[in-house]
């Protein structure tokens, strides 16, 4: 972080601000990392959003905790932690190149989906649960620690399927993201992954992250939620190309 340019640091703090924007306003996702991915290691990125991660779940919960579905928590954590322990070992032997290029086509990928999805009907859709429970809990665990994004994606998609109401969705959805957030900072310690920079980083982003979460509350009651997706799909899918070029 020290080494960036003014420019460099203004565009921190702005996707920073922006990604947290996101998240007030849609109770989920965001587009830190593949952004910040261009001027900035994933060695550096994964561990600062996961604490970033760690202490937005930590807000939401201290008015919300009421709200957690803890029944369907339990089913889906084990899975989850499992998804983790598995992206906490990729991430420790893959080099910040391959991690990017990685990335570049998750985001490329799910970008264009995302798009995609936007445009089309949704159709009554009520998959085998003990199915996809242990499939959404290991990709969000595994795509989280690995990548540093945010899982949020996959364990909101679970709550859908189960059908509950705003509140019971938001809240459980930051408990999940909670128990995930707290294997993997501790994941990352215990692999030496929140060095100086790290921490610099997360000192940095912090101010960033609560502005943008607090920006997103504000504007929330205004926005077209499904114009929103969109615009958050084409960026998504945007900047995963430069990624791959890395």
């Amino acid at each position: 972080m020290e080494a960036l340019s003014a420019a460099e640091l203004l565009f921190v703090a702005l996707v920073i601000l922006l990604s947290y924007a996101i998240r007030g306003s849609a109770g989920f996702g965001g587009v830190t990392v593949p952004l910040l991915a261009l001027i900035l290691s994933l060695k550096i990125l994964a561990p600062m959003v996961a604490f970033l991660g760690l202490v937005s779940s930590l807000a939401i919960l201290r008015y919300d905790w009421r709200h957690v579905v803890w029944r369907d928590l339990a089913r889906v954590m084990p899975w989850c932690m499992a998804g983790a322990a598995v992206g906490l070992y990729f991430f420790k032997t893959l080099d910040a190149r391959a991690l990017a290029r990685g990335l570049g086509v998750f985001v490329l990928g799910y970008g264009a989906y995302s798009l995609w999805r936007t445009f089309r009907r949704p159709r009554p859709f009520r998959p085998p649960m003990n199915v996809i429970t242990p499939v959404l809990g290991a990709a969000g665990g595994f795509i989280g620690t690995i990548f540093g994004t945010n899982a949020g994606t996959f364990f909101a998609l679970y709550l859908d399927l189960l059908g509950y109401a705003r509140q019971h969705f938001r809240a459980t959805v930051a408990a999940i993201l909670l128990g995930l957030g707290l294997f993997r900072v501790s994941g990352y310690v215990a692999v030496g992954a929140y060095d100086r920079d790290a921490l610099i980083a997360c000192a940095v982003a912090l101010p960033m992250m609560i502005a943008g979460a607090l920006l997103g509350n504000l504007v929330h009651a205004n926005l077209n939620q499904t114009s929103f997706q969109r615009l958050v799909a084409v960026i998504l899918f945007a900047s995963g190309v430069p990624l791959l070029l890395r």
